[in-house]
């Protein structure tokens, strides 16, 4: 459910966080479907909506909202503008009357973030895809880039939607990038990266990770 605030602006939740309980933008439903409708436009099928995007991911906000109202008769410009703020993921952005998906993408595409700056990065896989990665290096198998953790807990957490007992694989992000593996920050979360070669990749023993509660 999407809200707004009108002294913050659009929120997600039952209360903005000054408290104030907000007016309802659209419910659980609808927000969902213009979720769906958006991530698949900007991260992969952008020709089915009839978007022209750039290297970068780019598309013009009114065409994606002409587009996304073709779809969803509902749906308009101001309610795409409150679905991309309100992320809690801050999956889009918008600049100079365009938007893109900030990730996710699995359609080539040349994303241009800011260098990532950590040394150590983490990716959460099962013990099997952990063997494996060890093997032959990190590489997504559906996705334009790999997306790397910035803390070891916040791997497992998201490693934990796809398996019960995770194992964390550490980066050298540092050497990594030396070597010219291009690295990118998208949040204070996530940084993606172009294939990672076996190298620069060990398993962060146990006691390094702290479970999710």
């Amino acid at each position: 459910m999407i809200k707004s605030c009108a002294q913050h602006g659009f929120f997600r939740g039952e209360s903005c966080h000054c408290g104030a309980p907000g007016r309802v933008v659209l419910d659980e439903s609808r927000t969902e479907q213009l979720g769906r409708l958006v991530a698949g436009g900007l991260r992969h099928f952008p020709d089915e909506l009839g978007l022209e995007m750039d290297a970068q991911g780019w598309v013009e906000l009114d065409r994606l909202a002409s587009a996304v109202n073709r779809r969803r008769r509902w749906a308009n410009k101001g309610l795409l503008m409150a679905l991309v703020e309100s992320d809690p993921k801050h999956r889009y952005e918008i600049r100079d009357g365009k938007v893109r998906a900030r990730y996710g993408h699995s359609f080539p595409v040349e994303l241009d973030h800011p260098d990532n700056r950590l040394s150590r990065l983490f990716y959460g896989a099962s013990e099997e895809e952990a063997d494996r990665i060890l093997e032959i290096g990190l590489k997504s198998a559906s996705q334009r880039y790999v997306h790397l953790s910035t803390t070891p807990e916040k791997a497992w957490n998201v490693a934990t939607f796809r398996t019960s007992n995770p194992k964390i694989i550490q980066t050298d992000a540092e050497a990594a990038q030396r070597a010219g593996v291009k690295m990118m920050t998208v949040n204070e979360d996530i940084v993606i990266s172009e294939k990672i070669p076996p190298q620069y990749l060990s398993i962060l023993p146990w006691k390094g990770v702290a479970k999710r509660d």
